[in-house]
């Protein structure tokens, strides 16, 4: 299934990474640099019909930290318009962030940096736990028999 996503990334090299991961899947990105233009963006494509309204996007991606506009600040702008807006926050900073998820309505989820591509798209598309198992072993098997060894070099603290 295609999903519309809006993201909000102003460091460069990470938001053409997330963009060609997710496109890569098949969805379509918009990509915004900064959290003032990423509630433009949110709002311009929004559309109102017969009192309802209609959100263009399935999930909207945030970096906590931007320039103008911090995430929370975005998402707090982007509920206004649609409190069931699905949101992710991307940060290096995941603690602080989860305290401050307390000021949005709801349906809000974070990540930590760093994180694989597959992380990202487990979490974007809402992977169940049978794929996440799946993966898991497939890489367990790449790796077997490249685990290495490990040599005493000292008294050992076990016993």
């Amino acid at each position: 299934m295609t999903l519309r996503i809006l993201v909000a990334e102003d460091y460069k090299d990470l938001a053409d990474s997330y963009k060609i991961a997710l496109e890569g899947r098949g969805h379509e990105v918009i990509m915004t640099g900064n959290g003032i233009e990423c509630q433009r963006t949110y709002k311009q494509y929004t559309k109102q019909m017969d009192g309802q309204i209609k959100p263009y996007f399935d999930v909207v991606i945030l970096d906590q930290n931007m320039p103008g506009m911090d995430g929370i600040e975005t998402a707090k702008e982007i509920q206004k318009v649609n409190s069931k807006q699905r949101i992710l926050f991307i940060t290096g900073y995941g603690i602080e962030v989860i305290q401050k998820l307390k000021q949005l309505t709801s349906n809000a989820s974070v990540m930590n940096k760093p994180f694989t591509v597959e992380a990202l798209l487990a979490e974007v598309e809402g992977w169940p736990v049978s794929k996440l198992r799946e993966m898991l072993k497939k890489g367990l098997k790449e790796w077997d028999g490249h685990t290495g060894t490990s040599v005493p070099v000292g008294p050992s603290r076990a016993g």
